[in-house]
C-alpha cells in the first residue's frame, strides 16, 4: 500500500511540475501586458496579477472539491493554512520583483537553491542528513537547473539576494507543507491558503494604486478585458494555482521533503521544452546538459533506493 502511495504521489507530483513548466510562460505574457498598459508600475502589475491568479483559485475550489469545506471552521486549518499563505505569498513576490531585473539563467540557479535549501532545513529540523543518495540527487539536480539556461553571471546584487530569499521561502513550503497535511486536511488547508494570498495581494495592489494615483480604475478594468493579461492570468489561476497547488498539498506527504524537492525540479526541463515548441527557445549543449543532469538526478532517486532494497 505503502509503495502504491508513492508511485502515486511521484505521478501526480510530474503532472505538477508539466504545469509549472507552463505556468511561467503565463505569468511572463500577463505581466508583460500589464506593464504595457500600466506603465512601470511593478507593484501595481504584480498586484494585479497575484489578486486575479489567487482569487480565481479561491473563488472556484469550494465549488469543485468537497473536500476543500471539510474542517474550515477549525482554528488549526486556518493557522496551517496562513503559514502556507505566508510562505507562498513571500515567495512568489521576491521571485516576480527579482525577474524584473535578474536574466533567466540566474533566477533559474538561484531558485533552484530551494532543493538544496530543503535538504538543509530537513537536517535541521530532523537533526539528520537526508543521505548520501539524496544528497547526490541534490546535488545533480541544482547544478542542472543552474546551467540549463547557460553558465549564470552572478553579481549578487538585490535582485539576486530576493530571488535567494524566494528559494530559501519556497524550500520552507515544501517542508511545511509536509507537517502541516499530516495533522489537518490538505485541501482545506490549501483553500485557506489560496483566500489568504489572495487578500495579501489585494493589500499589494491598493499600495500599488498609492504609488500611480494617475492609473484610472477604467485603466484596471480595460486590463481585465484584455486577452494578453486575463487568459494567462485565468489559466495561471485554474491550472497553476487550483489544480497544481491542491495536487501539491494533497500528495506531497507521501514522499519526503528532499523527494519532492528533487522532483519539482524538473520544471524547467517542462518550461525548456515548451519553448522549444513554439520556438522560443534554441536547442543547445546547456539545455541537453543541465535537463539531461536534472532527468539524471531524478531517475537516481528512483532507481537507486529500489536496487538497494532488491539486494537487500
Amino acid at each position: 500500500m505503502a509503495q502504491h502511495s508513492d508511485r502515486r504521489a511521484v505521478l501526480a507530483l510530474l503532472f505538477v511540475t508539466i504545469i509549472w513548466g507552463w505556468t511561467f510562460s503565463w505569468m511572463k505574457e500577463a505581466i508583460e501586458t500589464a506593464s504595457a498598459q500600466l506603465g512601470d508600475a511593478m507593484p501595481l502589475v504584480v498586484g494585479v496579477f497575484m489578486t486575479v491568479r489567487f482569487g480565481v483559485a479561491a473563488l472556484v475550489m469550494p465549488f469543485v472539491l468537497k473536500s476543500a469545506r471539510e474542517g474550515v471552521t477549525r482554528w488549526a486549518v486556518w493557522r496551517d493554512g496562513g503559514l502556507l499563505a505566508a510562505l507562498l505569498l513571500g515567495g512568489f513576490l521576491l521571485q516576480m520583483f527579482g525577474l524584473e531585473s535578474v536574466g533567466p539563467a540566474v533566477s533559474a540557479f538561484l531558485t533552484s537553491l530551494y532543493v538544496a535549501f530543503t535538504a538543509l532545513l530537513t537536517s535541521i529540523i530532523l537533526r539528520k542528513w537526508p543521505g548520501r543518495v539524496a544528497g547526490f540527487g541534490v546535488a545533480l539536480v541544482t547544478v542542472g537547473a543552474a546551467y540549463i539556461s547557460g553558465p549564470p553571471q552572478l553579481s549578487f546584487d538585490w535582485p539576486e539576494w530576493l530571488t535567494v530569499f524566494c528559494a530559501l521561502l519556497f524550500a520552507g513550503h515544501i517542508v511545511v507543507t509536509d507537517r502541516v497535511t499530516r495533522r489537518s486536511p490538505p485541501l482545506a488547508v490549501a483553500w485557506v491558503s489560496f483566500v489568504l494570498v489572495a487578500v495579501g495581494s489585494v493589500v499589494l495592489l491598493a499600495y500599488g494604486w498609492s504609488l500611480r494615483p494617475d492609473v484610472t480604475a477604467s485603466a484596471l478594468g480595460t486590463l481585465l478585458q484584455t486577452p494578453g493579461f486575463i487568459r494567462p492570468a485565468l489559466l495561471a489561476g485554474l491550472l497553476g494555482t487550483l489544480v497544481a497547488l491542491s495536487l501539491l498539498t494533497n500528495f506531497q506527504k507521501y514522499l519526503s521533503p528532499v523527494r519532492a524537492a528533487i522532483l519539482y525540479s524538473l520544471e524547467p526541463v517542462w518550461a525548456a521544452l515548451i519553448a522549444l515548441t513554439f520556438g522560443n527557445m534554441q536547442l543547445d549543449g546547456w539545455l541537453l546538459f543541465g535537463g539531461g543532469l536534472l532527468l539524471l538526478g531524478n531517475c537516481w532517486m528512483e532507481v537507486w533506493p529500489r536496487l538497494a532494497r532488491s539486494k537487500g
